[in-house]
């Protein structure tokens, strides 16, 4: 089966490739077509949390063709190492590159992230939208980078919306955590036991 979600914004593309795969029986094959980086990797997570196979072919021209395997496979779980005691099931919402306004709002949010990564228990995700990207695609060498990168090495998930991330054109220059989307953050939102917003 072919789906074409070309053009299509976030959640769009999961969305309909939820849906198409619902529809299709065990051990068929969907090939998602897309024409942005952040809805080839939002598809390929989609697929690979059912437990799908899938893999993808850059066409040229930004244009991915992504192949879907709908049937469960093995696959080996990177994060069996990691102590589940070690977090909450929260998540902090990120929604601008501050907390209040100018140098002093530059300033907390830098410790309120470097509390977060002190405490004995951690958040399980940060979901940054809006202004909220900018501080995953700061200086790979500024300090906020070094902050979320040390937060990941721990276990903590770092995800930065795709629509954002587009519309102030940092979309190639994420430095920590994976793109993310609409559709994946409602989803955390939901399951999540609390949300801390900043």
């Amino acid at each position: 089966m072919n789906l074409d979600c070309k053009g299509l914004v976030c959640p769009e593309p999961v969305l309909k490739t939820k849906k198409a795969l619902e529809e299709l029986e065990e051990n068929s094959v969907l090939e998602v077509l897309v024409d942005n980086i952040a809805s080839q990797e939002n598809v390929i997570r989609f697929a690979t949390k059912q437990g799908y196979t899938s893999e993808v072919e850059d066409l040229g021209n930004n244009e991915f063709k992504v192949t879907i395997v709908k049937g469960y496979g093995c696959s080996v779980d990177t994060k069996d190492s990691l102590n589940e005691s070690n977090f909450l099931n929260k998540t902090v919402f990120i929604k601008d590159d501050k907390v209040g306004e100018g140098e002093l709002g530059s300033m907390l949010i830098v410790g309120f992230l470097k509390s977060i990564l002190e405490l004995p228990k951690l958040p399980k995700t940060i979901i940054c939208v809006n202004k909220g990207v900018l501080l995953t695609t700061a200086d790979e060498n500024s300090d906020i980078i070094e902050i979320f990168k040390n937060l990941e090495e721990k276990g903590v998930e770092i995800f930065s919306c795709g629509v954002c991330l587009e519309f102030y054109e940092v979309a190639n220059k994420l430095n920590v955590g994976k793109i993310g989307n609409a559709y994946g953050t409602v989803e955390t939102l939901l399951n999540s036991e609390g949300t801390i917003t900043l």
